[in-house]
């Protein structure tokens, strides 16, 4: 027997042995994550349910900055974490079944929201906004490439999500658009909004928000509204704002520039209650070359009205209504005629980018895109004829 083999196999022995430990080290800690609640195997201060103690077992180490920022959120200081959002029905396609002996989904459903918030669940599906996805369902990227489909349009108004066990068919996931068909056939993505893991109120009342989907030459709500009165300085007025507030009412808030939560869906009133159908109190459909009036239109304008009382008197509120219907007429009446000339779909395209452009801004109170959008369509016209 040679003495460098017993060196040989005393190194073997120790290294099994080592691995040996190293394998039951890991089991134990996995027994531990499936087993012991939050408080002794995470740092979080949260309290949580043991569902949610064991995802942060494994995802408080790794995705660092997403538990830190569900730490800091209202969902976090009430008992709302990994599991109950990410909870999933075991039958559902975007369920991942038997992850750690869960059903867990990443894509979170409204209607799961909408066990604690029902109310705001019910109104945002009456919105345009639930919808969004029905506007750009036939558009020729969509089939034509769905990858840049994903990264253009479907950004902002979701898409329809194709998932089997948890895992993506196809492009159409990771999505986080307004107007997203949920594989439990919901739509929306309240996240769009409130974020992901913050659930900052602050955050889906800022302007910015809204900006990032409604704005550039189809839409420009965003740079009409800052073009406007009400707009240039909303920043500064708004600096002492309290934006996180619960029960945020802007009559009774030291608030003196209107933005779109404060038009669109805060309460109007110190009694009144806040909506998530930014709809409710539009009177025109102006996403269009012609535009008509919306379903109720009568209605829906004085529940804005209301709103604009709280800075502006009757008379004024009314000059501006008057001004307003004529300008749309107006731009339909010029829109109309240039689509009439056009001779194929990409200059009606433009044509009606640009009707949208100009009714925006006069409902935005933006005289630079009222006069820049009346000007194309005159040109367009002119150069038909």
């Amino acid at each position: 027997w040679h003495p460098e083999a017993t060196d040989f196999i005393v190194v073997l022995n120790r290294t099994v042995v080592n691995l040996l430990r190293s394998i039951v080290s890991l089991c134990l800690l996995l027994a531990l994550a499936l087993v012991l609640p939050a408080q002794s195997i995470t740092t979080t201060t949260a309290q949580t349910s043991d569902e949610t103690a064991r995802c942060l077992a494994c995802h408080a180490p790794r995705q660092i900055k997403l538990v830190e920022t569900w730490e800091a959120s209202t969902h976090a200081r009430n008992g709302v974490g990994c599991y109950e959002c990410h909870k999933a029905d075991p039958k559902d396609t975007a369920a991942k079944n038997g992850h750690f002996s869960f059903s867990v989904q990443l894509p979170v459903s409204p209607r799961t929201c909408a066990e604690c918030h029902p109310a705001q669940y019910e109104s945002f599906a009456q919105s345009r906004h639930a919808e969004a996805f029905e506007t750009i369902r036939d558009v020729p990227l969509r089939t034509q490439s769905p990858a840049l489909f994903e990264q253009s349009c479907a950004i902002c108004h979701g898409n329809d999500l194709r998932m089997q066990r948890g895992k993506a068919l196809d492009n159409t996931w990771p999505n986080h658009g307004i107007g997203r068909i949920n594989t439990d056939g919901s739509r929306g993505n309240c996240a769009a909004c409130h974020c992901h893991h913050a659930d900052s109120m602050a955050r889906a009342r800022s302007p910015e928000t809204c900006g990032k989907c409604h704005h550039g030459d189809v839409g420009p709500a965003y740079e009409a509204w800052k073009a406007s009165r009400h707009g240039n300085d909303w920043h500064l007025t708004a600096a002492a704002t309290d934006l996180n507030k619960s029960d945020f009412k802007p009559v009774n808030e030291d608030l003196k520039r209107p933005d779109c939560f404060v038009c669109h869906l805060a309460p109007s009133t110190g009694i009144a209650s806040a909506t998530h159908n930014p709809g409710e109190r539009l009177s025109w459909h102006l996403a269009t070359i012609h535009s008509e009036h919306r379903e109720d239109w009568g209605d829906k304008r004085l529940a804005m009205q209301q709103s604009c009382r709280n800075c502006h008197a009757s008379t004024q509120i009314d000059m501006f209504y008057r001004r307003f219907d004529a300008s749309v007429l107006e731009f339909n009446r010029l829109a109309s005629e240039a689509s009439s000339l056009a001779d194929n779909s990409k200059k009606r395209t433009k044509i009606k980018g640009a009707a949208m452009k100009g009714k925006i801004g006069a409902a935005m109170l933006s005289p630079l895109h009222v006069r820049d959008a009346a000007e194309d369509l005159i040109d367009e016209t002119q150069s038909e004829k």
